[in-house]
């Protein structure tokens, strides 16, 4: 009896099945078994090889593409990488910048310009018209802002 010796195509079909239950799966898994099926298929297709040693091909670079890839992404999801928190987040893109405030702020509540964008604010203190402030911080769609130190008139 003789055993099943995979071809080149083989593999790459295999490959490629995989490849296209991972568009279909959010599995994030099925794509790097997809990738490590093509290249073993390639390299069935250069060099005469065995079915075992093709295993191991496929097993090894299987292996050297999930397990890097799987442990980067951990470390992205578990905040060990800095992200750019300001993505999507308006509000928090504005921390740092110096604004002018177009509502006075009275009472702990005004509001200001941002780009082209009217942002409620709060502070501690009231803040007439025309005055700038410095965002220090967001809560939800209200920033809060501290006055900036009066600049002498030029």
């Amino acid at each position: 009896m003789t055993g099943f010796h995979p071809e080149a195509w083989h593999w790459i079909a295999l490959g490629l099945g995989l490849a296209a239950v991972e568009m279909v799966l959010p599995t994030n898994v099925l794509l790097w078994f997809g990738i490590a099926g093509v290249a073993t298929g390639l390299v069935a297709a250069a060099v005469e090889i065995g079915a075992a040693w093709q295993a191991v091909i496929f097993a090894t670079l299987a292996f050297v593409s999930y397990f890097p890839v799987r442990w980067a992404a951990r470390r992205l999801w578990n905040g060990d990488q800095p992200l750019d928190d300001t993505l999507n987040r308006r509000g928090r893109s504005a921390i740092g910048h110096t604004v002018t405030v177009i509502e006075a702020i009275e009472n702990g509540y005004g509001a200001v310009t941002v780009g082209d964008t009217r942002w409620r604010v709060t502070c501690k203190q009231d803040v007439p018209v025309g005055r700038k402030v410095e965002v220090t911080g967001v809560d939800g769609t209200t920033l809060t802002v501290r006055p900036m130190p009066a600049q002498p008139e030029e």
